[in-house]
């Protein structure tokens, strides 16, 4: 498994027009590619204008994949204009422990 962690920065100004943007359909595109295991996306607390995606994927080369992916190009569309920054890091995952309050 590979676990993505991508952060995206938003225009001043945008942040409710893309929290909307990807609760309507960004995500559900994104979810929709192939590989994905999970995904979802949070705003940031101390700084409102920053996002997160985290995204589960089967493989680095499922996620390479997924790039070209006519979802994965609905994902992005749904930036628009809006973003104005971001940072990505992957990483291998081992296997995962449920904890009691899942």
């Amino acid at each position: 498994m590979l676990l993505e962690i991508a952060e995206i920065e938003v225009r001043p100004g945008a942040e409710d027009q893309f929290a909307a943007a990807m609760r309507e359909t960004g995500v559900a595109h994104l979810a929709a590619c192939e590989g994905v295991v999970s995904a979802s996306f949070g705003r940031g607390v101390e700084n409102p204008s920053k996002f997160t995606f985290n995204v589960v994927w089967t493989s680095i080369e499922a996620h390479e994949a997924a790039r070209s992916l006519e979802d994965f190009g609905k994902f992005r569309a749904c930036f628009g204009d809006m973003s104005v920054s971001g940072a990505m890091s992957h990483y291998r995952m081992d296997a995962a422990i449920t904890g009691p309050a899942a």
